[in-house]
C-alpha cells in the first residue's frame, strides 16, 4: 500500500515528538510512544499483535488471560486519535494506523522520520568527501548532526526492539563525526579537526577511526612527539583491555609519522568505520574482513584524485604522503 501524504514529522533522534503541519501533537503515555516507536520503526510493514504485545507487554505472572491485547487495543485506539482525521475514525475509517490481515502499520512517508532525512544527509555528505569538496561536507555533515537533540529512541531506551536500530544509528552518528572531522583536515582547519579528533577518541576509545584522525591532525599541527605519546598510549590501552596490537592502518601511520611521511588520508564509504577490537568476522586488526578499515592503505593505488595537506612547518616529506585521497 502506498503511503498516505499527511503532513507529518515524527522525530526519533531524541524524545519523540510528533508534528503535523508544524504543530506538535501528544503522542500519549509512555507506551503509548513506545507503540508509535515500534511502528516507525518498522518502516511501514505490518508488525503482528503477538509481537507487540510480547514486546510491550512481556508476560509477567499474575497477569490475566488476554490483558496484553486488550492493552494493546486499547493503545492503537489512543494512538488513532492522535493521529486520524476526526471525520475518518467516526467512520471508523483509517487510513494512517491501519489494520492489515499481518499486523498494524503506519501509513506515512519514509521521509517524515527524521532518522531517514539523518541518513540521506550523510549518504550526501559521502558523496561529496568523494567528489572533493570538504566545505560542502561540513556543511551537509553539520546539518545532519543537527538533526540530534539526545539519544537515539530516547524513549525506548532500554527496549529490547529497539537496541539494533540505537546501535545502528549511534554508529551511524560516529561515522559523521568522522566524515566531518576528515572535511576538516581536507580543509586545512587544522586547529579545529584535532579538537573534534579528540572528541571522537573520548566518546569511542576503542575505535581506530578517530585515533588516526587525531594523530594526523597532530602531526599536521606540528606536534608529532604529541602524536607519537598518543599511539603509544592506545597501544597500551588496547593490550590492556583487549589483548590486541593496533591494526594494520594505524601502525602504517605511526610508521609515517616517524619517517615524517604519511599515508594518503582514505575517504571511508558509508559503515566501513569499525571498533578496533574483536568482532564478528573481523580480519584480527579490528576491521571486518567485508570492509576496509577506514584508515587501511588502499589495496590498489587509488583513481580518483588527491587534495594535498601542507605537512608541518620545516619537515621534508615524499612525493605522495600528504596527499589526502578522494
Amino acid at each position: 500500500m502506498t503511503a498516505v501524504e499527511h503532513d507529518f514529522d515524527f522525530e526519533l533522534l531524541g524524545p519523540l515528538v510528533v508534528r503535523r503541519t508544524g504543530a506538535v501533537l501528544d503522542p500519549g503515555r509512555r507506551k503509548q510512544r513506545l507503540l508509535l516507536i515500534r511502528l516507525l520503526i518498522a518502516d511501514g510493514r505490518a508488525v503482528a499483535p503477538e509481537v507487540l504485545c510480547g514486546e510491550l507487554w512481556p508476560e509477567r505472572p499474575g497477569r490475566a488471560p488476554g490483558g496484553a491485547t486488550a492493552s494493546l487495543h486499547a493503545h492503537v485506539s489512543t494512538v488513532r486519535a492522535v493521529l486520524e482525521p476526526r471525520h475518518l475514525r467516526v467512520r471508523g475509517t483509517f487510513r494512517v494506523l491501519v489494520t492489515e490481515p499481518a499486523g498494524y502499520a503506519l501509513r506515512v512517508p519514509s521521509e517524515s522520520r527524521d532518522t531517514v532525512r539523518f541518513e540521506r544527509a550523510v549518504v550526501r555528505a559521502h558523496r561529496l568527501l568523494a567528489q572533493g569538496r570538504p566545505a560542502d561536507v561540513l556543511r551537509e555533515a553539520e546539518r545532519a548532526l543537527g538533526m540530534w537533540r539526545g539519544a537515539a529512541l530516547a524513549d525506548a531506551t532500554h527496549q529490547l526492539f529497539a537496541a539494533q536500530e540505537v546501535a545502528r544509528l549511534e554508529d551511524l552518528r560516529q561515522t559523521t563525526r568522522e566524515v566531518r572531522t576528515t572535511a576538516l583536515l581536507l580543509s586545512g582547519r587544522i586547529p579545529q579537526a584535532m579538537e573534534a579528533a579528540r572528541e571522537l577518541t573520548v566518546r569511542h576509545p576503542l575505535r581506530e577511526t578517530g585515533w588516526a584522525l587525531l594523530l594526523r591532525a597532530l602531526y599536521l599541527a606540528g606536534r608529532h612527539p604529541e602524536a607519537l605519546r598518543c599511539y603509544a598510549d592506545l597501544r597500551g590501552h588496547l593490550a590492556d583491555e583487549l589483548g590486541l596490537e593496533p591494526g594494520p592502518a594505524l601502525r602504517a601511520l605511526h610508521d609515517g609519522i616517524l619517517r615524517h611521511d604519511l599515508p594518503p588520508l582514505p575517504v571511508s564509504p558509508p559503515g566501513a568505520a569499525q571498533a578496533a577490537g574483536p568482532t564478528t568476522g573481523t580480519t584480527g586488526n579490528g576491521c571486518s574482513g567485508r570492509a576496509r578499515c577506514p584508515h587501511s592503505a588502499p589495496a590498489r593505488k587509488p583513481r580518483a584524485p588527491f587534495r594535498r595537506i601542507s605537512s608541518p612547518p620545516g619537515r621534508r616529506t615524499g612525493g605522495s604522503t600528504s596527499d589526502a585521497g578522494h
